[in-house]
């Protein structure tokens, strides 16, 4: 089965507690083809009223989605940071005769929220100490005084250490349910608790590369937030971007690559690219600290976002972590549609740990690779796109 293949929705059926669901899984995420562990626990202890507002602030597959709208007439409000995420909880209601059921959040749900005015909250952690915790106080601040936090997660992912924050919060956090390593703890939103907004979390830092300080916006939980990882470092280094050229930063993270590469590419354009609402975000408020009205950023699913459009180079360091686990399959992904948005003589720049097999991918994606760096740990690799000709 070929990555093109691979990389394609998917329908599957299973049993939650004691009810079937259907649900739509795509590999991006961190868990699709299979029930979610801390999804499972939470199932089996969940009260839900028949008139309970609900909202899952980290939803998944949309799974927890489907059983409250089986439960209760009340509000339900699905949110992820992940694109992919929330277009799976959109199918996944759907395929269970619920579409429009619930509303749909891109993002942790503050912008749609309204405080203290839900029953019960969903959250089963993502990666991320900073994150989690935020997710908490998000949680708090969105339920009733009486209202509860479900609180799940794997002990290798610091759930214990996110029960305890809960407990100093909420006044107790006891659990409710164990198994498989995860764990489920219960959190009740005490009547005397402020009412507090969770607040910013975004932050500016500052890089030197390429001969210049650089300023950019970023937060907890995206990848290399509290510094610029080498990698990315040593792609912008390897870089050429001319004036005129037209330039796709694939999965742009906090978009320091994308502003670099604007920078560079006066006379052209350059479009940033990303599936997480934070990244989205943060390369937007990166944007706004540089004039250079001739660099957008857009929601893309790799090149979904920008299909039928061409560029004259693409950049990209590609995600190789989804949460608590790997997932190869994106950055699979990124090499094999590359082609696909690059003008003949076209440049793809891509970094990565050594250890990956980008050479040989990049090689059957193009017919031609070059190594620009190697450092032991990473490589910069470049392609040339030259359209094979049908004889």
């Amino acid at each position: 089965m070929g990555v093109t293949d691979y990389y394609v929705w998917r329908e599957f059926e299973d049993r939650i507690g004691n009810e079937w669901i259907r649900w739509a899984g795509k590999p991006g995420l961190e868990i699709w083809s299979h029930v979610d562990p801390g999804v499972a626990l939470i199932a089996q202890v969940m009260e839900i009223g028949p008139q309970d507002h609900v909202l899952d602030l980290n939803c998944g597959v949309g799974w927890l989605g489907v059983l409250a709208a089986r439960r209760t007439a009340g509000r339900i409000v699905l949110a992820s940071d992940h694109g992919l995420a929330v277009e799976a909880a959109r199918r996944t209601m759907a395929m269970n005769g619920l579409e429009g059921r619930a509303l749909l959040i891109h993002g942790d749900g503050i912008p749609g929220l309204q405080p203290g005015t839900f029953d019960v909250v969903f959250l089963n952690i993502p990666k991320g100490k900073e994150v989690a915790q935020r997710l908490v106080r998000i949680a708090a601040w969105a339920l009733k005084p009486g209202g509860r936090l479900y609180l799940a997660g794997p002990k290798r992912g610091g759930i214990e250490g996110i029960i305890a924050y809960a407990a100093d919060l909420f006044g107790k956090a006891p659990v409710w349910a164990y198994g498989g390593g995860y764990r489920v703890a219960v959190a009740t939103r005490p009547p005397d608790l402020p009412l507090e907004s969770p607040g910013e979390d975004f932050v500016e830092r500052e890089a030197t590369v390429r001969g210049r300080a650089w300023r950019f916006i970023t937060r907890p939980g995206l990848f290399s937030w509290s510094a610029l990882d080498e990698g990315t470092r040593h792609l912008i280094e390897q870089m050429e971007i001319r004036p005129q050229d037209h330039v796709l930063d694939l999965g742009c993270g906090y978009g320091i690559v994308g502003v670099i590469a604007g920078h560079e590419a006066r006379e052209g354009r350059v479009v940033m690219v990303d599936i997480s609402a934070a990244a989205l975000e943060a390369s937007r408020r990166t944007l706004s600290l540089y004039e250079l009205p001739h660099v957008e950023v857009r929601l893309s699913d790799v090149i979904d976002g920008v299909r039928g459009e061409r560029f004259d180079v693409v950049v990209t360091n590609p995600p190789i972590h989804q949460g608590f686990g790997v997932e190869r399959e994106v950055a699979m992904q990124f090499v094999h549609d590359a082609p696909a948005v690059l003008r003949p003589g076209g440049r793809l720049y891509l970094v990565g740990a050594v250890v990956l097999p980008y050479r040989t991918l990049i090689e059957r994606a193009f017919g031609n690779v070059e190594i620009l760096f190697d450092d032991r740990h990473y490589r910069v690799y470049r392609a040339i796109h030259r359209p094979r000709r049908l004889r």
